[in-house]
C-alpha cells in the first residue's frame, strides 16, 4: 500500500511538472514578438513611441501637445492659385526622425535634415513649401515622406534649413489626409 502511494504521489508530481511546462510554452507562444519594421512609415505615433528608449526621446512624447494645422494645409492645397503660393525653391528633406538629442533615427519616421534647394544644384528635390498663416506648409512631391502611419510628421529638435533663414520648430505636427488621392499628402509646421 505505501508503494501505491508513494508511486501515485510520484505520478502526480510529474503530471504536474508536464502541465506546467506545457502552459509555459502556450504562453511563449502567445506572446507576439516585436518585429523590425522595415518601413519605417509603418509605425504608428504611439507605437514609435514605444520604440523609443529614454535616452533617444521617450520623454519628448510625453511633453509635446498634437499641433493640428490641417486648416491651413487645406487652404493651401484647395487655392486657385495654389502655384503662386510656391516658396521660390523645392526642398531635398531626409524623412527619418530627428530626435531631441540631434541624432537621426533612420528606423523612425520624421524629419531630420531640410535643404532648400539651389537653383544651379543637381540634387534631387523631394517636396515643395509654400507659406500660409505663419505656417510652413510642406508637400511630398515623391512617395517617400516622413508621415506614420496614422498621419503624423515628428520633428524632436529645431531644424535649420540650410540655405535658407528660418528653421523649423520641434512637435508632433498632424498631416492632412486627402480624401481623393487616399492618403497623407501635406503638413504645416510652426517655424521661426
Amino acid at each position: 500500500m505505501k508503494k501505491t502511494r508513494i508511486t501515485l504521489g510520484a505520478l502526480a508530481l510529474a503530471m504536474v511538472a508536464a502541465t506546467a511546462i506545457a502552459c509555459n510554452k502556450e504562453k511563449q507562444q502567445e506572446t507576439p514578438t516585436q518585429q523590425q519594421t522595415t518601413n519605417p512609415n509603418d509605425l504608428t505615433l504611439e507605437e514609435m513611441k514605444e520604440a523609443l528608449s529614454w535616452e533617444d526621446g521617450k520623454a519628448f512624447f510625453e511633453n509635446q501637445p498634437i499641433k493640428d494645422h490641417t486648416a491651413v494645409c487645406e487652404t493651401v492645397l484647395n487655392d486657385c492659385g495654389f502655384a503662386e503660393r510656391e516658396a521660390e525653391l523645392p526642398y531635398v528633406i531626409s524623412w527619418v526622425f530627428k530626435q531631441p538629442n540631434g541624432i537621426c533615427n533612420h528606423n523612425m519616421p520624421g524629419s531630420c535634415l531640410v535643404i532648400r534647394k539651389k537653383e544651379n544644384s543637381s540634387m534631387q528635390a523631394n517636396a515643395m513649401g509654400y507659406f500660409e498663416n505663419g505656417k510652413l506648409v510642406i508637400v511630398p512631391t515623391t512617395e517617400e515622406n516622413g508621415f506614420t502611419a496614422d498621419g503624423y510628421l515628428v520633428i524632436g529638435a529645431p531644424i535649420e534649413i540650410q540655405y535658407d533663414s528660418i528653421t523649423l520648430q520641434e512637435g508632433i505636427y498632424t498631416a492632412y489626409y486627402d480624401e481623393n488621392a487616399g492618403k497623407y499628402v501635406a503638413v504645416a509646421v510652426d517655424y521661426y
